[in-house]
């Protein structure tokens, strides 16, 4: 019998393959898309732990609006605050790792960077290992 549209079979260890072959996992009781994003993840938690960033949020959603007409939404994969030595907020950071940058990605990044005066800082899957301890 087939599963009806949209439903799952996900257990607290599987993964399964994404439309651009990424193979996501559960992690701290969280799913990421990648291997790339759940590294990514344990950088931020490292980080977090040495109090260089705090507020670590994952899969934040932004709402795109255009003159009050509701687009489209944006979900990034990570937010969080950079701290300063003194332990004040320095900035606030937007993360999302790619593997693949797709014309509506791109679009969808471009909107929200403009409605929201932001920059959207992309890790390349690929180059996720050198991102240890790296902050933009």
């Amino acid at each position: 019998m087939a599963r009806p549209k949209g439903s799952t079979n996900k257990t607290a260890g599987s993964t399964r393959r994404g439309k651009y072959n990424a193979q996501g996992e559960h992690l701290d009781g969280h799913w990421f898309a990648s291997g790339a994003e759940a590294k990514r993840y344990l950088q931020l938690m490292d980080m977090k732990h040495q109090g260089k960033i705090d507020r670590l949020e994952l899969q934040p959603s932004y709402q795109i609006m255009v003159k009050g007409k509701h687009i489209a939404n944006y979900r990034a994969d990570f937010r969080y605050a950079v701290l300063a030595d003194s332990g004040s907020i320095s900035s606030i950071v937007v993360e999302d790792v790619k593997g693949m940058v797709t014309d509506v990605y791109t679009m969808k990044k471009k909107l929200v960077e403009a409605l929201y005066e932001l920059e959207i800082n992309e890790i390349p899957a690929g180059k996720v290992e050198h991102w240890d301890n790296k902050l933009p």
